[in-house]
């Protein structure tokens, strides 16, 4: 963190010194040689801009610079070194000089690959050895067991599954960094209003091992708030309750095929919904209105299962029917699942293909 704050303070010192370049050329200098010309700002400036090309690393993850961007740096930095190694080098070339450097910085800063939509991300929850939110919002989860048989007589609360998610290998076969999900095993997160924003984006990866119409990916509390899972004909399934009404919408024709790790996303914003496989965009539903409603009461919520345990069967504290946290069926996701995104606000299709980009590859 340190050598980056570093690296952009020497990029503001090179951009804003571009002014003073530009605005210290007279029209004296450009019309009479000098042979003598001062080239302690280029020596400065080429030491500068060459410690920044050198820590730099190309790479596709956000911190690194895009591919081939280091050589089109390289290529001004070795223009520049010409014209400080030339003892013919006139005034007005060195000057000239230090500006293309200082533009050349400006523009290898813009091919530094950022976190997608750093602000309005919520949580992100990368399953790095653990389910803690790599964001610094605090929306760690815990792991749970949860109901995985048939519903007993309402309100009994279901039998518990026994059997929490395992950390697995993830979708480039490196171990501990994702989790299987089986059993009824799930994550809680504990409730935050951030949770429940008024839009969203959703984006994960995931491999399913089975067909269900509950394949749960995230929910926070169910239909009364919003749900993310795959459907009987395993496509992306986005349910939320808005001001205006509470909708179901799938991907249409984007099919998660089994055992194949895969990118879905989608997302919402009042009159607008998308669903995204592997970054690519599959359909967009204008049919909904209103933005989602804040659920009820409290609830956490749940990745890779429908409700929390503690809440199936019991009654509701928020005016919904008494049967509203019924335990119907089985209702959580089989297979594994990396990487978990939430997004306070619909992304672009731009946006959620750089997602897709950043994280499918080492």
């Amino acid at each position: 963190m340190k050598n980056q704050k570093f690296y952009l303070f020497l990029f503001a010192w090179l951009l804003f010194g571009t002014m003073a370049v530009v605005s210290s050329c007279s029209k004296t200098e450009d019309t009479k040689p000098q042979v003598n010309a001062d080239k302690t700002k280029l020596t400065a400036v080429i030491d500068s801009v060459t410690a920044i090309h050198n820590a730099a690393v190309e790479g596709t993850k956000p911190g690194t610079y895009s591919t081939g961007s280091k050589a089109t740096f390289k290529t001004a930095i070795d223009l520049g070194t010409g014209v400080k190694n030339d003892a013919a080098a006139t005034q007005a070339a060195v000057n000239t000089s230090v500006a293309n450097l200082r533009r050349a910085a400006a523009t290898f800063a813009t091919s530094l690959i950022q976190e997608v939509s750093a602000a309005n991300l919520v949580a992100h929850w990368k399953f790095a050895g653990n389910a803690n939110d790599a964001t610094a919002n605090g929306n760690n989860g815990v792991l749970k067991t949860g109901p995985a048989g048939a519903a007993p007589k309402f309100p009994t609360p279901p039998a518990d599954g026994t059997t929490l998610p395992m950390l697995t290998a993830d979708r480039f076969g490196r171990a501990s960094q994702a989790y299987e999900f089986a059993g009824g095993g799930y994550i809680e997160v504990p409730y935050k209003a951030a949770l429940n924003p008024q839009a969203l984006t959703l984006s994960v990866w995931c491999k399913r091992n089975d067909t269900n119409p509950d394949n749960y990916l995230v929910s926070l509390n169910r239909w009364t708030g919003y749900k993310f899972q795959l459907q009987g004909d395993n496509k992306p399934f986005l349910t939320v309750t808005t001001t205006s009404t509470t909708a179901d919408r799938d991907a249409d024709s984007g099919i998660v095929p089994v055992n194949v790790w895969t990118h879905v996303a989608s997302s919402y914003v009042d009159g607008t919904m998308k669903f995204y496989i592997n970054g690519a965009l599959v359909k967009t539903w204008t049919n909904v209105t209103g933005a989602i409603k804040a659920i009820p009461e409290p609830v956490n919520l749940t990745i890779g299962q429908q409700l929390p345990k503690d809440v199936y069967n019991r009654a509701p504290k928020g005016g919904q029917a008494p049967d509203y946290f019924q335990y119907y069926s089985p209702a959580f996701f089989k297979g594994q699942m990396d990487d978990i995104r939430i997004y306070n606000r619909a992304l672009t299709d731009a946006e959620v293909q750089s997602i897709y980009t950043i994280e499918s590859t080492l």
